[in-house]
């Protein structure tokens, strides 16, 4: 179920830890699933799925997660991250634009008007 979920089908595991240094350990006689290493959102959020599906508990890093901790962000959509890139692009630039016309544009004009 969690290769379904973590779209890890055609990949052995094995392949998939060693690629992305996380390791996944699944203890049947007490339901838990314990997860170390640098775990990419799309396992996690796979993982949280099946943590909810089947109960259990889930601990990363020798702690237990909890829905309502809110520490697993979903991973941005193509469109989002372009707008990410966008605004850090453009925000720098903006500020300039402000920062010129109040300090140069505006006493220019004043200065143009009073002359």
């Amino acid at each position: 179920m969690f290769q379904k979920e973590a779209n890890l089908a055609h990949k052995s595991i094995i392949e998939k830890s060693v690629e992305c240094e996380f390791m996944v350990f699944f203890d049947e006689s007490s339901y838990e699933i314990r997860c170390e290493g640098k775990i990419p959102d799309s396992v996690f959020s796979a993982l949280v799925n099946v943590k909810d599906m089947f109960g259990g508990r889930l601990f990363y890093e020798e702690e237990e997660w909890n829905a309502e901790d809110g520490e697993v962000a979903s991973e941005a959509k193509p469109l989002e991250k372009i707008l990410i890139v966008l605004a850090i692009i453009f925000f720098p630039i903006t500020l300039i634009y402000i920062l010129l016309r109040v300090i140069v544009w505006i006493p220019f004009k004043v200065w143009k008007a009073t002359r």
